[in-house]
């Protein structure tokens, strides 16, 4: 969603390029506009390609900047043992609830500087800041997505396994991370829950990944239409060349073992059920398996 809305040129967005070198992008990044951005990877938890002028999550530039950052954990596992402590940023000392907010204004500045236009931003960690969010940006529209939880639980553990093999500089278990996981699905939806009960209803709009994936186009119209953004016919045809370019993307496929799907049903089960969810069987399927991996791809 977050490349959907990219498409229109109304608006801005911080690069990959920009999130991962925040403190000099600002002169740096048109000289790699011209050697470097054409060159496209593959992201190592999902097979999505990107360069480094593709949108990116704002929340890598905090945290090289200095902020507080649930990507602590990314190097510091062990953080993932206070899920609370780690993901909500009211927990902390107001000092540093202080350095978030003027290092997310300071790289905001500078993406203006540079863009001039209003920015896009996406990050999973946006989600536990939604209840005060507003009382920084009382002008700025914000879409919650959610997706089948078991599908969430798979994604996010292939997610901090394929980053924590990358980057941490300490041992970690599998039960370590999935024990964060299931914790952290709560604290995340009691920040949507308690965030959308505080916002105005024009400044927030919903959508399923689901049905996204179905109807690309048109969930982006309807979410145009119910946020009062402008220009949706405009940029229609931007939109519908990249849905196509995109569309043979293949989503992993994932499996659990019958353990987890018990541990993910006693955790998460009157969630799944108040969203109205059910086993997937189209992506997830479950082994017999105790020793199963936590996800194949």
């Amino acid at each position: 969603m977050h490349e959907l809305f990219c498409c229109d040129k109304c608006f801005g967005f911080p690069s990959t390029y920009a999130c991962l070198n925040p403190s000099h992008f600002l002169l740096t990044e048109e000289w790699n506009r011209k050697y470097e951005s054409q060159k496209v990877v593959r992201r190592p938890m999902d097979g999505m390609l990107y360069s480094w002028a593709s949108p990116q999550e704002d929340e890598f530039a905090l945290f090289a900047l200095g902020a507080p950052s649930p990507y602590e954990a990314l190097v510091v596992p062990s953080l993932m043992r206070e899920p609370q402590l780690l993901l909500d940023l009211r927990q902390h000392p107001e000092e540093e609830q202080e350095r978030w907010k003027e290092k997310l204004m300071y790289f905001l500045r500078l993406l203006a500087i540079q863009q001039r236009k209003p920015m896009i931003l996406k990050s999973p960690p946006h989600g536990f800041k939604l209840p005060w969010l507003p009382t920084l940006f009382p002008k700025a529209r914000y879409v919650v997505i959610e997706r089948n939880p078991y599908e969430v639980f798979a994604s996010n553990l292939k997610l901090w396994q394929t980053l924590l093999d990358l980057y941490s500089l300490e041992s970690f278990s599998p039960e370590e991370v999935e024990a964060f996981v299931l914790s952290a699905f709560i604290l995340h939806e009691q920040a949507i829950a308690e965030g959308c009960r505080a916002a105005s209803p024009e400044s927030l709009a919903r959508v399923r990944y689901e049905d996204l994936v179905r109807d690309p186009i048109g969930e982006m119209e309807r979410l145009y239409r119910e946020l009062g953004l402008t220009d949706f016919d405009a940029m229609r045809p931007t939109l519908e060349k990249h849905v196509n370019r995109v569309s043979s993307h293949q989503r992993n496929r994932f499996c659990f073992s019958v353990q987890q799907k018990e541990r993910v049903d006693e955790c998460w089960g009157d969630l799944i059920t108040e969203k109205n969810y059910h086993w997937p069987d189209g992506h997830l399927t479950i082994a017999d398996a105790a020793s199963l991996s936590h996800y194949v791809a």
